[in-house]
């Protein structure tokens, strides 16, 4: 940034030596390098974010644009976030029904189907009589 050679900083520091003289000048240099380093940390700190920023735009721009060839606009996505159904609703969607008295009465009515002991033999070696 600002080309400063050490022929530079030996005359500003001759300069200070005799404004400011030998007792004050170790204070004010720390005072400086002080300052310089709080301005440093504050421009690198605008630098990131700004960067960080750019960033977000460039990724929002690019989800829009990819937004675009798939044919969705906000207002789509709108009404299909709205057509949802609430947490709360989907919660009592998912609770186990509780039966009702008909449904109770079906369960326990006898069926016409064979218990598994009355189950015909399925292999021909079960069909042979014990000897």
């Amino acid at each position: 940034m600002f080309d400063v050679g050490f022929s530079e900083l030996l005359l500003i520091f001759v300069i200070a030596l005799v404004v400011l003289g030998p007792e004050r000048l170790p204070k004010a240099a720390r005072t400086l390098g002080y300052w310089v380093g709080r301005a440093r940390s504050t421009f690198n700190n605008l630098r990131n974010e700004l960067e960080r920023e750019a960033l977000n735009m460039d990724m929002r721009e690019r989800m829009e644009k990819q937004m675009r060839e798939m044919g969705l606009d906000e207002d789509s996505i709108r009404k299909a976030k709205d057509s949802l159904l609430s947490p709360h609703e989907v919660a009592e969607a998912r609770r186990k029904p509780e039966p009702s008295p008909e449904s109770e009465a079906n369960l326990s009515a006898p069926d016409d189907t064979p218990a598994s002991s009355e189950r015909p033999p399925s292999s021909p070696a079960e069909n042979k009589p014990n000897e």
